[in-house]
């Protein structure tokens, strides 16, 4: 007996059973994003570092390719790691202001694996942040975190690898070791801590998640110290990594996983006069310290091992290179290239960053810098052109001497922010420069963070506290405080943009003197409606 009577039936069948083994074996392949906060190149050893930082990321990346001059689009982090997650540059993602939420339609690396049915955990405190919103990211897990850095990742692999899965996962994982304070463990300090904190600079960078430039000064014996400190906090990412490969060994699932390791930006330490990045420092360069980034790629049998690629390649290169390597075609929005397909070497690579990254005000959130890195030649719109085939460091100015280089290259420049902006209009609908990304609030607000009666403990990555409510990025909320009791008591309201507000970032000592002024209690309304109060939170330091 005939089942199918037709040619086309037999196409059909056939179509459906090609469908079928292709999203099978789609459904097998784990995917692990490693992205790292603050973090140089030049400090691995399989990019030439000598100081024996890295041996576990060393080790690995001899199982894959190692592209070697990479830059991120940014000098902060989340225009950077929308960039690794979108494949868009800044000015076309648009979440590239303090604040600023991506559309809807931004089609990212989480929406793309869901779609095929992947395992999404969200294990990166950071992304209640409003630039995160629209990321497709799930809420995030805290059930897996612990005291320790990086215990969230170990603990979800362990226990959520303890049983052959037939569901594959995506993680993206964000780690902020690397990031300031530079505050290692004690036995890992190149002198103790009470000899550091004699030096001001040192102490204000093994306390302080923001140092502004200006508010202190560092001497030329500072650099040691420095560099000692930095070092140290790579070793501890090292030692993070190399765990995670271990764990994923043991559960068997390594030969089945792609890892890709990189970062949302670098980190200056004194190479251009002071240490950090946009949020930290609050003044953005974009010198290549900066920018200059680790990119790594591994999964035995699908990328070419022990391979070092000297082409230039950038952050947006991340989602048109890991999609085919698993069978799926890149979204054609993407702005980047495939880093395994044969390019060419003389392409040009733009930069740019708010003023102050994270920490930019409402009155310097349109000063902006921005560069373009083309062959030899590097612009930065502060009116700096270097040759980097020359002058790796940037230290000679060669704007007055190549004008007409100098000029060509601004209007390159330009031109990148004006099709950028033309080509996220005809992308979003809905763009990222709108603040509101639901319908005004008419409901009391509901604060969800901190939570009612607990007790705050200090993060030393951020030092920040956040409050946050239900609400939206639209309206003017009332923060309502009464704090403390008796000669330690203030009370007062806090006008507020928005549903949520950051309050420091606070040094580890100053956040211990705020235990004298327990506890802490708020409620909130919005502005133009003071009778629907929101009810109290109590919480303490």
């Amino acid at each position: 007996m005939k089942i199918f009577s037709c040619p086309k039936q037999i196409r059909f069948v056939a179509h459906t059973i090609v469908i079928l083994a292709v999203g099978q074996t789609l459904l097998s392949q784990n995917v692990l994003l490693f992205t790292i906060d603050s973090c140089r190149s030049d400090r691995f050893g399989i990019y030439g570092y000598s100081g024996n930082t890295t041996p576990n990321i060393d080790a690995w990346a001899k199982t894959g390719t190692v592209f070697q001059n990479t830059y991120s689009t940014s000098a902060w982090t989340a225009p950077g790691l929308v960039s690794i997650l979108s494949g868009l540059y800044p000015p076309t993602h648009e979440v590239n202001n303090r604040d600023r939420i991506g559309s809807p339609d931004l089609i990212t690396l989480p929406k793309i694996f869901k779609k095929y049915g992947y395992e999404i955990p969200n294990l990166n405190f950071f992304t209640f942040a409003p630039y995160y919103v629209n990321l497709g990211l799930p809420s995030v897990d805290r059930t897996y975190f612990g005291k320790n850095d990086g215990d969230e990742i170990l603990n979800w692999l362990d226990q959520n690898l303890k049983n052959k899965k037939t569901q594959p996962f995506f993680v993206f994982y964000h780690s902020t070791i690397v990031h300031q304070p530079y505050k290692p463990a004690s036995e890992n300090l190149p002198l103790p801590l009470e000899e550091l904190e004699k030096r001001p600079a040192i102490k204000a960078i093994l306390n302080g998640a923001i140092v502004p430039i200006g508010s202190t000064t560092f001497d030329e014996n500072d650099q040691v110290i420095l560099d000692l400190l930095y070092d140290a906090e790579i070793r501890k990412l090292d030692r993070l990594f190399g765990s995670i490969l271990e764990l994923l060994e043991n559960k068997k699932v390594l030969e089945n996983t792609l890892i890709v390791l990189t970062a949302d930006h670098g980190e200056e330490l004194l190479d251009h006069g002071f240490v950090g990045h946009a949020s930290t420092s609050l003044s953005a360069k974009l010198y290549e310290e900066f920018i200059r980034i680790p990119l790594i790629l591994s999964w035995p049998g699908h990328v070419p091992a022990n391979k070092i690629d000297k082409r230039l390649a950038s952050q947006i290169d991340i989602v048109p290179t890991v999609l085919p390597i698993l069978g799926l075609k890149p979204p054609k929005t993407v702005e980047g290239i495939n880093l395994l397909n044969p390019h060419p070497v003389d392409r040009s690579l733009y930069f740019e960053s708010v003023i102050a990254g994270n920490q930019t005000t409402k009155q310097n959130e349109g000063i902006w810098i921005r560069a373009v890195r083309k062959g030899r030649h590097k612009f930065i719109t502060t009116e700096e052109l270097y040759d980097l085939q020359l002058d790796p460091g940037e230290t000679k100015n060669l704007a007055g001497i190549y004008p007409e280089l100098t000029i060509q290259l601004r209007k390159k420049i330009d031109r990148w922010v004006h099709h950028s902006s033309l080509k996220a209009r005809k992308l979003f609908q809905k763009s990222s420069q709108i603040y509101t990304f639901e319908k005004k609030e008419t409901k009391c607000p509901e604060i969800q963070m901190p939570l009612d009666n607990s007790v705050l403990s200090y993060d030393r990555h951020t030092g920040v506290v956040l409050l946050r409510w239900r609400g939206d990025l639209a309206t003017e909320y009332l923060v309502q405080y009464d704090i403390g009791t008796g000669d330690h008591h203030v009370s007062g309201i806090l006008p507020v943009h928005g549903n949520h507000q950051l309050l420091g970032p606070f040094t580890q000592e100053l956040w211990g003197n705020l235990k004298a002024w327990n506890p802490f209690k708020i409620r909130v309304a919005a502005k133009e409606l003071k009778t629907c109060w929101s009810k109290w939170v109590t919480f303490e330091f």
